[in-house]
């Protein structure tokens, strides 16, 4: 079978019933879409790409849109949490098209068999799209001979192949065709990194890296290796994106982008040229004061740390590799330096009870920090928490759980409790502790404020006295 126009599709993150749009602080561009797409386009192939999310378009009306584009093939790019919308897009497509359906990105790397025997897909790509799609179109009467993939067999049931170990290299990544996309869309989105009043802008979120080389046991990872791009590559891609968008800042959405100090330290003094405004990831093990100065001087306007949890023994738990003096340690000095500090908490590993809560609560309030809301751990897959899940039988029919935890990625209802807590009393909990970090911090803000004033009165009181002396002539 040959195809000649392939049409690329990323759902919207769907929304609960009383947001406005989809629980994402920016839509951000597709970069794996775009490198996909031109990466086509360079073997022949006509290329169309609807992407549901920047267009905020629910799986039920993005169906409305895929007869106008005539592709002879589709293919999905979508999360775990998105197994609902590959679900309903492939049913309607089979039914009204006909057409092959790939499916793509972590739900095809980490669970390549379900979207194939819970949904109506005929191949999932178990890796990097770059390569593997590629050699899939041009070998498609012989997937057995494909690596990387998964597909439906004769007889209905998966076929799993072994893996594609060849991997892209990201400086050879192709510019992608931007000319696909609806870049104001982009453009619009806001730097979660940047305090307030000044996360306006033309901003662009971009990766310098894929993967993660740490293995915390909640995280489901984007990719199961770890690579980045040389500070060459990135600089070029910056100056391009500045010189064609205008763009004045970036959101470096790695999974992490401070992992080395000698591989920002070559980049920071090329990244000063461009005048760009930017935040991103990093570990509270490798921040101090100069290397937080070396990121502010080239442009950082905010620092985002994972903290999780102020607890050793959750920290411990969660394969985090830190400390809880180091995570004080980093967030003083990130709040010294004047950087804006986006610190992410967990709530419910497990392990956790009321004196893991309460240390993670007296860690903040020890260094004056007002913290953050925490997210009520929702199992993934491709994380170590979601196979313990299993195990434990918390979670059974995997295309159900799936299906649940759609919506705003699962936020808002507990889906598995790892705790020793009943679930009624999860979000009441993390409530009150979230509550506790909030007054413990604006009882400490009325104290300094009192304390303010109480110094400015007495040195305007001592200016005072002064300037009367001097009036009558007294040494």
């Amino acid at each position: 079978m040959q195809f000649g126009h392939i049409l690329l599709i990323q759902p919207m993150h769907e929304k609960q019933d009383n947001e406005p749009r989809s629980k994402r602080e920016s839509i951000a561009f597709p970069w794996g879409l775009g490198y996909l797409a031109k990466t086509l386009q360079m073997e022949g192939y006509r290329v169309s790409i609807l992407d549901g999310q920047a267009l905020q378009i629910p799986k039920e009306k993005i169906t409305e849109r895929i007869a106008a584009y005539g592709a002879d093939i589709i293919g999905i790019s979508a999360f775990s949490t998105q197994f609902g919308a590959v679900r309903h897009i492939t049913k309607w497509i089979k039914g009204k098209l006909g057409v092959p359906v790939l499916v793509g990105g972590p739900l095809a790397i980490y669970q390549p068999e379900l979207p194939i025997e819970a949904t109506l897909a005929d191949v999932t790509i178990m890796g990097e799209g770059e390569i593997i799609t590629v050699d899939l179109l041009k070998n498609w009467d012989n997937k057995q001979d494909v690596l990387g993939i998964c597909y439906r067999g004769d007889d209905g049931k998966p076929v799993k192949n072994a893996p594609q170990t060849q991997l892209v290299e990201l400086d050879d990544l192709p510019m992608p065709d931007f000319s696909l996309f609806e870049m104001d869309i982009y453009l619009k989105s806001r730097n979660p990194y940047a305090m307030k009043g000044h996360a306006e802008g033309r901003s662009m979120v971009f990766f310098t890296s894929r993967g993660c080389p740490f293995t915390c046991f909640f995280c489901s990872k984007s990719s199961k290796t770890y690579r980045a791009m040389s500070p060459d590559k990135i600089i070029s891609m910056l100056n391009y994106l500045k010189s064609e968008f205008q763009v004045d800042q970036v959101v470096f959405d790695d999974e992490l982008f401070f992992v080395s100090k000698k591989h920002f330290t070559h980049l920071a003094p090329m990244l000063k040229p461009l005048g760009l405004r930017w935040g991103a990831q990093a570990r509270v093990n490798i921040m101090d004061d100069d290397f937080l100065e070396l990121a502010k001087a080239s442009g950082c306007v905010g620092v985002g740390y994972g903290i999780e949890s102020g607890s050793q023994k959750i920290l411990d738990n969660m394969n985090k590799r830190t400390s809880v003096q180091q995570i004080e340690d980093a967030l003083v000095a990130t709040m010294k330096s004047g950087l804006a500090v986006k610190a992410q908490l967990l709530f419910g590993f497990p392990g956790e009870d009321e004196k893991t809560v309460q240390e993670t609560v007296d860690m903040f309030d020890r260094i004056d920090h007002p913290g953050r809301r925490f997210v009520v751990l929702v199992p993934l897959p491709g994380s170590q928490v979601y196979y313990q899940a299993k195990s434990q039988g918390k979670i059974g029919d995997e295309a159900e759980y799936l299906a649940g935890i759609e919506k705003a990625f699962g936020w808002g209802k507990v889906h598995v409790n790892m705790t020793e807590w009943p679930d009624d009393e999860i979000y009441p909990r993390k409530l009150a502790a979230e509550q506790q970090m909030i007054d413990n911090y604006n009882s400490k803000s009325i104290k300094r404020l009192v304390k303010h004033n109480v110094n400015t009165s007495i040195i305007s009181a001592k200016r005072s006295a002064l300037g009367i002396a001097q009036a009558v002539g007294v040494r």
